[in-house]
Formats: structure tokens, sequence, C-alpha cells
């Protein structure tokens, strides 16, 4: 009984914080802004590219072999995540390489970049949640027709995002003791793979939504993209 006195006066503090934060927190991926042209037809199939790791901001707490094998990791996931989501959502996909693409006929490449990959605090996500110590995660796309020899994307956007919303150790100090508080923390497992998840589901809402405008999928098929800003991708 001690114990409890002590504690649940600073969770309400630690509550406090959180519902401050939970008011300017998110936890989506959203489209911004972009170019289009008009291709002729929907594709067949759908190739997918590694995103490039090369450049960007990496602000994560790994260096050397472990940084080399975290953007190896997040890159994997993204792709994978796309080539399931696509197929299953919209229309078949596989990973890609680099190749003649020439050789294709009626698909689609996807391609694109890192832009923002920050980890945040697993910390404050843990014990606090609700925003607090939040992830960040953004990319540059690019999608090109590979029935035109063109070199040029005929459909180009952006996403940005993050993660943890969900409430931390602290928000459930209130209703929990300490010990199962700390173990049902959602923050802390969840992050930059949840990103790079809700990501590749927005890449698949922008390309359904590119589909939908043309008359190419009923609209019971079509996957309304979030937009930042309120804008479109145009």
């Amino acid at each position: 009984m001690k114990r409890s006195r002590t504690i649940y006066p600073l969770a309400g503090i630690f509550v406090g914080i959180a519902l401050t934060l939970a008011l300017t927190s998110c936890a989506s991926v959203s489209v911004e802004d972009g170019a289009e042209t008009v291709t002729q037809q929907k594709p067949k199939m759908i190739y997918i590219l590694d995103f490039s790791t090369a450049s960007g901001d990496w602000q994560v707490d790994r260096e050397g072999r472990e940084l080399v094998d975290f953007k190896r990791d997040i890159q994997y996931l993204l792709q994978k995540t796309m080539t399931e989501d696509l197929t299953k959502r919209l229309i078949y996909a596989e990973p890609g390489a680099k190749t003649d693409w020439s050789l294709h006929k009626n698909a689609w490449l996807i391609r694109g970049q890192f832009v923002t990959v920050y980890q945040g605090s697993r910390a404050l996500r843990g014990v606090v949640g609700l925003g607090a110590g939040g992830t960040k995660l953004e990319t540059h796309v690019q999608v090109y027709d590979l029935s035109h020899d063109s070199g040029v994307a005929f459909m180009t956007f952006s996403t940005s995002g993050g993660s943890n919303a969900e409430p931390g150790a602290a928000v459930t100090f209130t209703t929990a003791p300490l010990e199962l508080a700390l173990g049902s923390a959602s923050g802390v497992g969840h992050g930059l793979s949840e990103d790079a998840k809700r990501t590749a589901r927005e890449i698949t809402a922008a390309l359904s939504d590119y589909m939908y405008k043309r008359g190419w999928i009923p609209k019971d098929e079509w996957i309304e993209p979030k937009h930042s800003h309120g804008g479109d991708v145009y």
C-alpha cells in the first residue's frame, strides 16, 4: 500500500504530460503533394525496387555495421510490405531488380528514397507514449510506366508520418501495478517498423487513387490516401 501511494501521484504527473502530448501527436503516415502525368493503361503488374538508403537524415542509435544492417532491414521491410499490400489490395506486385526493364510490357516500376528516418526515444515511448519520443519516417516515391522507354517517372509523391500515439507505462499506472504497466508499454515494441508498414499502405492508396480517377478500378476497390495539408496527389 505504501508503494502504490508513492507511484500513483507520480503517475498522475506523467498522465498530464502524456495527454498534453496526445493533442499534437499522431500515429499515421500521409501522402504529400507530388506530380502526375497521364499514362495510357492500367498495368498488369508492378515491380518494386529497394528504396535507396544512400542519403537522407538517419537519426538512429547505430553506427558502423549495425547501421548498415539497420538500413538493410528497414529497406527489406518496406519492399516486402509494399509487395504484399499491393498484391492483396490492388494489383499483383513483386520485388524488382536492376535489369533491362525494356523487356517488360504493361508493367509499372516503383522506386524511392528514404529521406528522414528518426528513431525517437524508445524510453519515452515506453513510459509516456501518446506521441512522446515518437518516430518519423519520410520517403520520396517515383512510379514509372515500363511500356514507355522514357526513363521519366509519370507519378511522384512523398510520404511523411510517425508512430506512437499509444499509451505508455505511465498512463497505465493508474489502473495497473508497476510490474504489469511496464510489461504492457506498447510503445517499446512499435516504432519505425510500424511506420514502414503504414508507408507501404499509403503508397498502395496513392496508386489506387490514380487508377480510380482514370476509371480503371470501381469505387468499392478505391483506397483513399491520407493527404497532408488537405492536398491531393496531382
